[in-house]
């Protein structure tokens, strides 16, 4: 805990000071949720489709986009893609680097919550669920 006198103390000495203020609760994620693009990747991390006001759709991903970096992670396929964004929360936002034609493009996207019936818990075996 900082007191009053550090605080002083930092001042005259040319420290570095910052003011805190709370984080209002729209912008806070949900601790509790898994994150969501809005996105169905086809062969390898190629979109095929973006859902219509998905956070994908809000911030400029396109179909035919190649997703070549989340965050820190360069996928392979659509499954360590799909998983990578499931572990950020609803509100994080997260740096998606694509291709685009013959352009590289960044995106820095606010990630929605995944909605629950994406989460399927009677999967068949050998039958990948795909969409994001």
């Amino acid at each position: 805990m900082i007191t009053v006198t550090a605080a002083i103390t930092a001042l005259l000495l040319g420290g570095t000071t910052y003011t805190l203020a709370p984080v209002p609760p729209e912008l806070r994620p949900d601790p509790t949720g898994r994150g969501y693009l809005g996105v169905t990747l086809g062969e390898g991390v190629v979109i095929d489709r973006i859902e219509p006001n998905a956070p994908a759709a809000k911030f400029g991903l396109r179909q035919a986009d190649v997703i070549l970096r989340v965050g820190t992670l360069h996928p392979r396929d659509y499954s360590e893609a799909v998983t990578h964004i499931c572990s950020f929360r609803p509100g994080a936002i997260v740096e998606i680097e694509v291709q685009r034609g013959s352009e590289r493009k960044i995106f820095k996207v606010k990630l929605g919550l995944r909605p629950a019936e994406l989460d399927y818990t009677d999967r068949r075996p050998g039958v990948p669920v795909i969409e994001d």
